[in-house]
């Protein structure tokens, strides 16, 4: 998992199909029980994800292209941003939380969001809530989480 040899796929991606519209990164299940609780493995695969974003940069801020770009991280917390303390879960990956808002901000046009699914849902559904986002029109939202309540989203409320 060298940068070089992100690097060198990327280009390589790019060479052979072209610009890169769309990337999802689907983020393994750790546990908080796991010793030690921050596990190195996932620690690492944070990282990369970073590394990706960075090497990802020149392609999603081109406007060459008449389509969107989307940068998307699935997380399966608990379905409820880990508000629902139904599931044991690492909190390492609350990082690519903080990376996909920032992406939005630096990424103008580019669909940059995190989900967090119930970690009981089966493949199908999660596939179906994952292209559901990728064709979702409204790009302010930067986190979305389905579980037992549905579809949730947050909203800042100004309180004074």
């Amino acid at each position: 998992m060298s940068e070089e040899l992100l690097q060198h796929k990327l280009q390589a991606i790019a060479h052979h199909f072209g610009n890169i519209a769309g990337f999802i990164h689907l983020h393994p299940s750790f546990t908080s029980s796991e010793i030690p609780a921050f596990p190195p493995r996932e620690k690492a695969i944070v990282k990369h994800i970073f590394l990706i974003a960075k090497h990802l940069q020149p392609f999603f801020q081109s406007r060459v292209f008449d389509y969107r770009h989307s940068f998307l991280t699935v997380h399966r917390l608990d379905g409820a941003f880990g508000l629902d303390y139904r599931f044991n879960y690492s909190v390492i990956s609350g990082g690519l939380f903080g990376l996909t808002k920032t992406l939005q901000w630096e990424w103008p046009g580019c669909l940059a969001r995190s989900l967090d699914l119930d970690p009981t849902f089966d493949v199908e559904t999660v596939v179906k809530h994952i292209m559901a986002e990728v064709h979702d029109c409204n790009q302010h939202i930067r986190e979305v989480a389905y579980g037992a309540y549905g579809r949730v989203t947050l909203q800042a409320v100004l309180e004074g």
